[in-house]
C-alpha cells in the first residue's frame, strides 16, 4: 500500500462485506495507492474491519469520509441500490470513484451516474477485473487481429453453485429493490463482459429467465439468444443453481478456428486454421464456483493500478462508466425480454 518515495493517491473503501475484504488485500499489491480508511453501516463494523485488515481510519460515518482531504479515491464494495446516492455524494466532495460490479440496478441508474461524475469533474469506474487477466487480453487480441477469421457463433457459460445460505445470511442478495437481479447481474456479469468486449457490440437479445432451485425473489437460471453487430448468433447461460458448480468459460466460433476461454481454470485452448492446437495456461484457478470468496487478487489489482493512473495522470480509465454499463445493459435486456415472454430487444436500450 504505497513504497517509501513513491507518490501515492489515497484511497477509502465503503463497505466491510466479501468484496471490500477482497479490495483490501488487493490494494497491497498496487503500490501507487495507500488504503485510508473504511466506512461500514455502523461505526462498530467500522472499526471491526480496519482492525481486520490493518486499515488505518475507521470513519463514523459519510460525511467524515467526504471530509477527508487525502482521500482521492473511494471504491463502492456495497450493495447496487445504494450505488447512485453515494456516487452523487462522493462526486460532489470531489471524490473519484470505483464501484465494485454491477454499476447500478439498471441502465438508467448507471447513465445518472456517469452524468453525476461527469458534471463534477471527477472519474467513474466499474470492476470488471478479468479484462485485465493476461489470457482473457490474448484472446481479445487475436480476435481484433482476426485469426478466428469471422466469428458466428459466440458463447457465455456460467454454470455455479449457491447454498441456500449464501442468500439467507444476506438482506440485499437476491432482491429485485436491492440487487437488480440474481444469478446474471451477480454471477454471470463478469463473463457476459467479457464476452461483449471481446465479440461485441451485441445488438439484439432475446431471453428468458426462472427461480428453479433456490427460496429467493430473482432468478437463479438465465439464458439469451444472442446477435452481435457483426452477425455473429450466441447463448448466455447463468446460474446459481447448477450443482456442484462448473468452471465458467466462453466459447468463440470463427471461419478460420475456435477458441476456447476457460476463464475458472485459466487456460485458453487454441484451435486455429494452419496452427497446431494448443492450450495456453496462467495463474492461479477461480474457485469460485461453489465459493464465493476464492478468488485471486491479481486481477483486481491490475484492475485498481489502471484507475490509479487514470485519476493521476488524467486520462480515462480502461473501464470507465460508460465501459462498466454494456454489460448491465445486457443483463437488463434479457430480464426485459423474459417479463415480456421472450420478445427480441435491440440494443441500445431506452431507459
Amino acid at each position: 500500500m504505497g513504497q517509501s518515495g513513491t507518490a501515492t493517491l489515497g484511497v477509502a473503501l465503503v463497505g466491510t462485506g466479501l468484496a471490500a475484504r477482497m479490495h483490501a488485500t488487493a490494494l497491497r499489491l498496487v503500490p501507487e495507492v495507500r488504503l485510508l480508511g473504511n466506512l461500514g453501516t455502523t461505526p462498530e463494523k467500522s472499526r471491526g474491519f480496519a482492525a481486520e485488515n490493518g486499515v488505518p481510519r475507521a470513519y463514523r460515518d459519510l460525511e467524515e469520509l467526504l471530509l477527508d482531504p487525502e482521500v482521492q479515491i473511494v471504491h463502492l464494495c456495497t450493495p447496487p441500490h445504494t450505488h447512485p446516492e453515494l456516487t452523487d455524494r462522493l462526486a460532489a466532495a470531489g471524490k473519484n470513484v470505483l464501484v465494485d460490479k454491477p454499476l447500478a440496478r439498471t441502465v438508467g441508474e448507471a447513465r445518472g451516474m456517469q452524468a453525476f461524475c461527469r458534471n463534477r469533474g471527477v472519474m467513474l469506474g466499474g470492476l470488471f477485473q478479468h479484462r485485465f487477466i493476461p489470457l482473457c487480453a490474448s484472446v481479445k487480441q487475436a480476435v481484433e487481429q482476426g485469426r478466428l477469421g469471422r466469428l458466428h457463433l459466440v458463447d457465455c457459460y456460467v454454470k455455479w453453485w449457491r447454498q441456500e445460505a449464501y442468500y439467507r445470511g444476506s438482506s440485499w442478495r437476491a432482491r429485485p429493490e436491492t440487487e437488480g437481479g440474481g444469478a446474471l447481474i451477480n454471477q454471470a456479469i463478469h463473463s457476459i463482459d467479457l464476452l461483449q468486449w471481446i465479440a461485441g457490440p451485441v445488438v439484439e437479445v432475446t431471453g428468458r429467465t426462472a427461480t428453479a432451485v433456490h427460496a429467493i425473489g430473482t432468478e437463479d437460471v438465465g439464458v439469451a439468444i444472442l446477435r452481435t453487430a457483426e452477425g455473429a448468433l450466441g447463448v448466455i447461460e447463468g446460474s446459481t443453481a447448477t450443482y456442484p458448480g462448473f468452471p465458467e468459460r466462453l466459447e468463440l466460433h470463427g471461419s478460420r478456428g475456435t477458441v476456447i476461454l476457460d476463464e475458472g481454470r485459466r487456460q485458453v485452448q487454441w484451435y486455429l486454421e494452419g496452427e497446431s492446437p494448443r492450450v495456453d495456461e496462467a495463474g492461479t484457478r477461480q474457485g469460485n464456483a461453489s465459493d464465493p470468496g476464492a478468488v485471486s487478487p491479481e486481477a483486481h489489482a491490475a484492475a485498481f493500478t489502471d484507475f490509479v493512473r487514470a485519476v493521476r495522470d488524467g486520462h480515462q480509465p480502461a473501464v470507465d462508466g460508460a465501459e462498466a454499463t454494456k454489460a448491465l445493459e445486457i443483463v437488463e435486456a434479457i430480464y426485459r425480454s423474459s417479463a415480456a415472454g421472450g420478445l427480441p430487444l435491440s440494443l441500445p436500450l431506452g431507459v
